[in-house]
This record gives structure tokens, sequence and C-alpha cells, in this order.
């Protein structure tokens, strides 16, 4: 398991999932024991949406000459994002079900940087949870079980996400 920085709210870091090629990038919102929470940074300089990572899938969390860039870009252009998001980020389960009462469309990425799924959630047992898939037409597909100890990040509220709200 990687050794925690400090993290500050609304400070950019770059986070390495284990055996990901590519890193998790976001303004740091809130962490717990089991996840952390920022606002999501999937291209250049913006801001949109929400992803928890899953510590229990943590490479590394890196502060290095790009991340300290993008604090300078990020301070300028969102000098004060909200911090208040709620959500426990203590028990997995736990923030499965609010997942789940909240009924919002989300994305995971599992321990295998490749594999992402669109969808919402149905379902929360010990240790694992079951979704139904939406597919890039927004069509409903299959359920599927997934071991929560496979998650490497869950994905809300970001465009992608909303614009396939749209057509459910």
């Amino acid at each position: 398991m990687y050794i925690a920085p400090k993290l500050v709210p609304n400070k950019v870091y770059s986070i390495l999932i284990n055996d990901w090629d590519e890193e998790v990038s976001g303004l740091f919102i809130a962490e717990g024991a089991r996840w952390i929470l920022v606002h999501d940074n999937q291209s250049d300089f913006l801001v949109e949406g929400f992803r928890f990572v899953h510590k229990l899938n943590i490479d590394e969390i890196i502060e290095d000459e790009e991340t300290a860039f993008k604090n300078r870009v990020f301070q300028k252009k969102y000098p004060s994002l909200p911090t208040s998001e709620i959500y426990n980020l203590e028990n997995s389960e736990l923030l499965l079900n609010e997942l789940l009462q909240k009924e919002v469309l989300l994305h995971f990425d599992t321990d295998a940087a490749d594999e992402i799924a669109v969808g919402k959630i149905t379902a929360v047992s010990t240790g694992t949870f079951t979704i139904r898939t939406l597919s890039q037409q927004a069509e409903w597909e299959e359920t599927s079980e997934v071991a929560i100890s496979e998650l490497s990040s869950i994905a809300i509220a970001n465009d992608y996400l909303n614009s396939l709200s749209l057509f459910l």
C-alpha cells in the first residue's frame, strides 16, 4: 500500500493506480479510510464531476512539476470549488449504497485499466455490488456482480454521464 502524503483541499494531485499506465488527476476534496474524493480532471485544465479513488488500489500519489503547474492554473481558474460533498468514504458498502439511493449514473474502473463500465447500481452486498450497465448508445444492458475490491475508481456527474442521462 502507498504512503499517503498530507492531502490539502482544492490542491491538485495525480494518483497512480496499481497496474495502470495513466494517472487519475483531480482537486482533492476529502479522504476516508477507504476512498479519496476529488473534483475530476480528465483532460487539460477542465474540472468536471467527481471521482472516488479506492485507496486499496493506489500505487502512488504524485506531486511533481506537472501537478504544480496545474495547481497554479486551477487556483486562478477555480479559486473556490466546494469541498463540502458528503459521502461515506470510510466504508465501501455504505458509499455504494449512497450512490444506489441517489440513483446516479456512474462509471467505474476496475484494477484492469481498460475495463470501464457505465451504469446504475441495483444492489449492494458485503464485498460486492450489482450494476445494470448502459451501452454507449444509452441502451440498458445486462446486470453483473462486481467485487468491491476490484474497483479502482468511480466517477459521477461528469459531462459524459450527464449527456448519456439525457436519453434515459
